[in-house]
């Protein structure tokens, strides 16, 4: 079950993101069964939530993108645990990632060892594969 990125779900609500068009045809993919069994970890709907807070967004706009996540079809959730933590961790350590990239990581890793992700700091990572959604 690979996880989709934060830098997708982003550019998926957000029609002014370079990478738009490659999420809307991603989360349309989903949305009709062409890819299945992809999963959002909880720590990018956080990382989701304190990005567009920082940036001024209104609590009810934020909020409404993330009834909408919770309601996409196909689209799962994949719940933080102490064992992603304590990986996170160990990510951060051996490959400096940055708080939010080590807990995606270590959720994927933890699930099915794939991430969607337009972010190349994930192609470093030992026993992680990155999926480039263009090519999915």
């Amino acid at each position: 079950m690979p996880i989709v990125e934060l830098d997708m779900l982003i550019a998926f609500v957000n029609p002014l993101d370079k990478h738009h068009a490659v999420a809307s045809d991603l989360f349309l993919k989903i949305k009709n069964g062409r890819i299945k069994t992809v999963s959002a970890a909880a720590s990018a709907y956080l990382e989701y939530q304190l990005v567009h807070k920082s940036r001024g967004y209104e609590e009810g706009d934020i909020r409404k993108d993330l009834e909408m996540f919770r309601i996409f079809p196909n689209l799962g959730k994949r719940d933080l645990s102490l064992n992603i933590l304590i990986k996170a961790s160990e990510l951060r350590e051996k490959y400096l990632l940055s708080f939010f990239d080590s807990i995606h990581a270590a959720t994927a890793l933890l699930t099915d060892r794939k991430i969607i992700s337009k972010d190349q700091t994930y192609d470093h990572i030992t026993g992680l594969v990155r999926l480039d959604p263009e090519k999915l």
